[in-house]
């Protein structure tokens, strides 16, 4: 065993403890953006992370990289999600980016992060739970603020699709202070009065502090609790909110929202106009088919020479029972050959027979006797003749060899 290691193999080595480190595969790390690079060849973003008394190699791949929606630049305070591993060619430990936020907004990022974790423990965001979203309500609810674009563009698309809709609004406001328990209790209330078949809450695009409330428990629970089904349409298209995951079917904007919820009655109108259309074309190529049909078998010469033809069926059917008749007596006639052949035999076998040509029958005690030994001088016998029966005793006894 050799006294040393490789330079390698200590590398190797530190770098085995680090990944074992469950901590140290993904924490979150606070601090300032300094030497910041970007190489456009391969689209991977390095700097130094640093705060008043330390700094830190790292790396941000081009597949997370291409997540970042801000510009970043040395001075930059960020919140980034990373892990630690050794660099084992040059021997130095660096940090592995996974997902970054401005500082200002990453307090909120983590918050959220924490809420969402706890909110699918308690199932808020179980598949299973989703209800189907109806394929032709006629009385839809809407809970956003009365005010904004989002409700305004909903009504339009929802006009446009359905005037025969009825629209349910229940005003909330969207941002701000109690604006999650205005959009829980709407949703609530719409429950309670039981009417609308479905159900849209949401509001247009905003900062990530403009949506929190449609990332308050309170919001997502009820959304969760509704009994009706529900669309969430919060305009933002590249994250989700609580609200989304909670939902039974997620809008990426208030208009998609509306096109999901009804559908267009002019477009379903022109289908069923072209499936009559397809219909009633292919009843026609039917009728016109069995129109063909019924003029083929009507020039079969059964309709034109019906009498005849019948008349010729009928010289067959009585040939036929003509041949069955002359086959049956022909059958019976053999079976009382063959019958009185066998009573020939049967009665040439008959006892009788034998008894004329001058044998007896002789028993003892009513038993017929088959040889002279069952006999004894002094027994009395039966005889049986042709024609007569006799009372006999035995006076003598003489045994013959046959």
């Amino acid at each position: 065993m050799k006294d040393f290691i490789t330079v390698s193999e200590l590398n190797e080595y530190i770098n085995s403890l680090l990944s074992e480190d469950l901590f140290l595969r993904s924490f979150w790390l606070k601090g300032e953006i300094s030497g910041f690079r970007l190489y456009q060849q391969s689209g991977h973003l390095y700097f130094n992370l640093k705060d008043k008394d330390s700094s830190v190699n790292c790396v941000m791949f081009k597949s997370r990289a291409r997540k970042v929606n801000f510009q970043l630049e040395d001075g930059m305070e960020v919140l980034l999600r990373a892990s630690v591993s050794v660099f084992a060619r040059q021997g130095r430990y660096q940090v592995y980016v996974e997902e970054m936020q401005p500082y200002g907004l990453g307090g909120l990022y983590l918050q959220l992060e924490k809420l969402k974790r706890e909110l699918d423990a308690k199932g808020y965001f179980n598949a299973e739970k989703k209800q189907a979203i109806p394929e032709m309500p006629s009385c839809v609810g809407i809970v956003t603020s009365q005010d904004g674009a989002a409700l305004r563009d909903i009504l339009k698309v929802i006009r446009q699709r359905n005037r025969g809709i009825r629209i349910l609004l229940v005003h909330s406001t969207v941002q701000g202070e109690g604006a999650a328990r205005e959009l829980a209790e709407g949703i609530r209330l719409l429950n309670e009065h039981a009417e609308a078949e479905l159900i849209i809450i949401g509001r247009g695009g905003g900062s990530l502090e403009d949506l929190m409330a449609f990332n308050s428990e309170e919001v997502v629970k009820a959304i969760y609790e509704s009994n009706i089904p529900l669309i969430s349409a919060v305009g933002h298209e590249v994250d989700f909110s609580l609200s989304d995951l909670a939902a039974d079917l997620r809008a990426a904007t208030p208009t998609q929202a509306a096109q999901m919820a009804v559908p267009d009655i002019a477009s379903l109108k022109e289908e069923i106009i072209k499936s009559r259309q397809g219909l009633e074309r292919a009843i026609s190529r039917k009728i016109q088919y069995n129109s063909e049909l019924l003029d083929r078998i009507m020039m079969r010469k059964v309709w034109k020479e019906s009498r005849a033809m019948l008349a010729q069926r009928e010289d067959i059917l009585q040939e036929l029972i003509r041949s069955l008749l002359r086959a049956i007596k022909d059958k019976q006639k053999g079976k009382e050959q063959g019958l009185s052949l066998l009573a020939s035999s049967l009665d040439a076998l008959s006892p009788l027979k034998t008894m004329q040509r001058g044998y007896a029958l002789v028993r003892k005690d009513s038993y017929l006797l088959k040889d002279g030994d069952a006999v004894e001088i002094g027994d009395e016998l039966q005889l049986s003749l042709w024609n007569a029966e006799l009372e006999v005793e035995v006076k003598t006894k003489e045994r013959v060899k046959r």
